[in-house]
């Protein structure tokens, strides 16, 4: 019977390998865990499969429980870890669970050894470096894990905090070993919750020079989850692979004086002078009686506060751009590229794209394959680097750890572009770190991002003074609207098209530019498509009125460009607008959506030349503020006096 039992056992696991095939990982774990170890790998890898997305900047939500449980099955590290403070029975069960599912080893004071029970001796060693937190020797407990588990990773835990989950621990290692595909990462921390504040790690704030602890903004786009790197970090919780013990240096200099805190912020430090990366995996959140927030030591200083930002040219600025193909904020680095290289500046676009063909360009793009290319060039330059995307932020962070000053120039609040992707959004606002000096070009953006916790300068777009103007030449038309013709969501040309329509058989002639000449069809319409500077402020002069519905413009250039030529204004607050729109004094403001609203003031100020002509007054007037040549004499002193 029992020898039957056994070949029936056998040819049911021989038909299982057959099923399975050529999939040696599930061949493995059949015979490790089982037929119900493989259902629940296999039922976790669908799950895991929907619920995340890795970025082309390499930031990613793909690190789920369900893949950090089925990473653990089959790339389990072994693990010591670092106890500090007491120890008592709860903490010895603890112990001997972790044990059994982590196959880890613990590292304790001598003192700490004698209190724990004879069940838990076999997994324990006590190290005479280890005393209480505050007086713990880093160097020598790196020294012994060298030594004696060599090939194991470690993790710091402080026993003065609650008991942290098993689970979590699993989680927080997958994150060290997996999180960037280049295996840079080498350090790992959580986040913490005390009293229901959620901590996800610590930012270098560029305003105070001082650490700040990343805690939850006015406003919340669940940032905070996402996971974030780190120039520092806490000891409870720390985890170091095998790898950044081995190769991160910690010399008995660099920890003179310090307490077990700023020793593992010296750690951090040299481990991104080495390229090894510090994760914040703020998905893993440790509960913790009592945050303590790292002090700012003269390591510290020197490391984040003396940069180099000269080269032999002159102060040296790199643009990163995601594209160099037509777009009007791209333009507006092209712009300021060319203005501070004539002013004396040493400019360079880098971008994964090449040299612009629809935009006459004089200054170098660096082009590169993608990304991680454009970071490793990018890490040993001397220069202040100048985010200009959400995605080019990272890369540009990163690069800026060891050399040159990390920049931000915020257009547009872009979680404004993905309305319903809540996981985008997230990784949008997680982009805007304290860590750049961070320049933006209108009020509204700034209060965004004070939202969110960050400090910005605001100096304004500008126009073309020598191209938008008014033209004497040009005859103005007596009943024509002008409009830009776009479909994007954002520009809401709906409800400009319904306005008009709203006319009816009077209805003005409808004058639209743009790339999209099909997007109204009408014997009363005439679309200039992609027109140049010059041919679209002929457009400006030709108009009785220039009328933009935008739901949200990070700025609303075209509406100065407008006012500059001296055409009348009828527009909706997109925000971006408000520094210089003012309803009744330089434009006539109706509200978003409201079409009946927008048709009788296209209907009123066409029948009224006086007001029209006290707009235009108004609009030029409004106009001198924003012109090129006075928003880059602001710029340039901005890039000049940072440090």
């Amino acid at each position: 019977m029992l020898r039957r039992l056994g070949r029936f056992a056998l040819d049911a696991l021989s038909r299982a390998v057959d099923a399975i095939g050529s999939h040696s990982h599930e061949v493995e774990l059949l015979v490790r865990h089982g037929p119900r170890g493989l259902a629940q790998y296999r039922r976790r890898e669908r799950s895991a499969a929907i619920s995340g997305k890795t970025f082309p900047n390499g930031i990613s939500t793909a690190l789920t429980l369900a893949a950090a449980l089925n990473w653990h099955l089959l790339h389990r590290r072994p693990m010591a870890i670092v106890l500090l403070s007491e120890t008592d029975e709860a903490v010895a069960s603890w112990m001997a669970d972790a044990h059994r599912t982590l196959h880890c080893h613990f590292l304790v004071s001598d003192a700490q050894r004698e209190r724990l029970p004879e069940s838990v001796q076999n997994i324990v060693t006590a190290l005479p470096a280890i005393r209480n937190r505050a007086e713990t020797d880093l160097g020598d407990v790196r020294l012994h894990l060298q030594r004696f588990w060599r090939h194991n990773d470690v993790l710091f835990l402080d026993l003065e905090q609650p008991i942290v989950s098993i689970e979590d621990i699993i989680r927080l290692q997958f994150a060290a070993n997996e999180y960037h595909a280049g295996n840079e990462v080498g350090f790992a921390a959580p986040a913490f919750v005390r009293d229901g504040i959620v901590t996800a790690g610590f930012d270098y704030d560029r305003a105070t020079r001082t650490w700040e602890p990343v805690e939850q903004p006015v406003v919340d786009y669940r940032q905070n989850e996402i996971p974030r790197y780190s120039l520092t970090a806490g000891v409870h919780g720390f985890y170091a692979t095998r790898r950044a013990v081995d190769r991160v240096d910690l010399s008995r200099n660099d920890i003179a004086g310090l307490s077990f805190d700023e020793q593992i912020g010296a750690w951090v430090q040299n481990g991104w002078r080495a390229n090894i990366r510090t994760l914040t995996f703020a998905q893993v959140r440790f509960p913790i009686r009592q945050l303590t927030v790292p002090t700012k030591t003269r390591a510290h200083a020197s490391w984040l506060d003396d940069r180099r930002l000269d080269s032999g040219a002159g102060r040296r600025i790199v643009f990163v751009l995601n594209a160099t193909s037509i777009s009007g904020g791209i333009r507006t680095v092209f712009q300021q590229s060319a203005d501070l290289r004539r002013r004396g500046f040493d400019v360079e676009i880098w971008s994964l794209e090449g040299q612009p063909t629809w935009f006459e360009l004089d200054v170098r793009v660096r082009r590169f394959r993608g990304y991680e290319d454009l970071l490793l060039a990018l890490r040993s330059e001397d220069a202040i680097k100048v985010a200009t995307w959400w995605e080019t932020a990272e890369v540009v962070w990163l690069a800026s750890v060891n050399h040159g000053l990390p920049a931000y120039y915020v257009q547009e609040f872009e979680t404004w572009f993905y309305p319903d992707e809540l996981g985008v959004r997230a990784v949008v606002a997680a982009s805007y770190r304290r860590e750049f000096a961070t320049l933006t070009i209108a009020g509204y953006q700034q209060g965004e991002l004070a939202d969110v916790g960050v400090h910005a300068t605001v100096i304004s777009s500008g126009y073309d003074a020598e191209v938008f103007k008014p033209l004497e030449d040009v005859e103005r038309d007596s009943g024509t609207v002008l409009a830009l013709g776009r479909s994007f969501f954002q520009k809401n040309f709906e409800q400009t098209r319904r306005a008009w329509r709203l006319l009816g058989k009077d209805r003005p002639q409808l004058l639209l530019f743009g790339s999209e000449p099909g997007i109204l069809e009408d014997d009363r319409t005439e679309y200039v498509v992609r027109p140049s500077d010059a041919a679209v402020n002929v457009l400006y002069n030709r108009a009785t009125v220039f009328v933009q519905t935008s739901l949200h413009e990070g700025f609303g250039l075209p509406l100065i460009e407008a006012m500059a030529a001296g055409c009348p204004v009828i527009t909706t607050d997109s925000h971006g607008n408000r520094d210089f729109c003012i309803p009744g004094e330089n434009c006539v403001l109706v509200e978003q959506h409201d079409v009946e609203g927008l048709a009788r003031a296209v209907r009123e100020l066409l029948a009224d030349p006086a007001e029209r002509d006290r707009l235009r007054a108004a609009g030029l007037k409004t106009a001198e503020r924003y012109a090129w040549a006075v928003v880059m004499e602001q710029i340039a002193a901005y890039y000049d006096r940072l440090r």
